[in-house]
């Protein structure tokens, strides 16, 4: 008889666990830049957003400040430009930090309101074009159309 050792031959498994460490890792790495990638498109996507409310916002203000024109004129302002019926322009005006307004203010036409006197009252109406920014980037307009009942020949 042979005292000889028989040999098998078992799997070397001795590198499986740094194998699978080494997946865990790379999965998880994985994930947290994914994550850290979405946090980032999200605050941007926010930002963006936000500046543009802001544009917004601003253009509406320059709507008001148009309207508020026509509102305070006791008699309907006469055009500055014939060829447009331009009344008011206003150029732009700052808000708050990089917010600012403009607005541009055109006589649409003139009517007579049913149920008032032709001869003494008119409906004068008009287009406003106002725009907006809150940056360089950020831009909105605001088109509003308002009236208003002028006596004729009131001072």
């Amino acid at each position: 008889m042979n005292n000889a050792r028989q040999m098998t031959i078992t799997p070397d498994r001795e590198g499986f666990a740094l194998v699978t460490t080494l997946l865990v890792v790379l999965v998880l790495s994985v994930l947290a830049v994914g994550a850290a990638w979405l946090a980032s498109s999200e605050r941007k996507t926010s930002f963006a957003e936000g500046t543009h409310v802001r544009a917004v916002l601003s253009a509406d203000a320059g709507g008001e400040a148009a309207i508020n024109f026509i509102r305070l004129s006791d008699n309907p302002p006469p055009p500055t430009d014939w060829f447009t019926k331009q009344v008011s322009d206003q150029a732009t005006t700052a808000l708050q930090g990089s917010q600012t307004y403009g607005y541009s203010c055109f006589q649409d036409r003139v009517a007579y309101r049913a149920g008032w006197d032709p001869e003494v009252y008119r409906d004068y109406y008009y287009n406003i074009q106002a725009q907006g920014a809150a940056s360089a980037q950020a831009n909105s307009e605001v088109v509003v159309n308002a009236s208003k009942l002028f006596k004729a020949g009131y001072n």
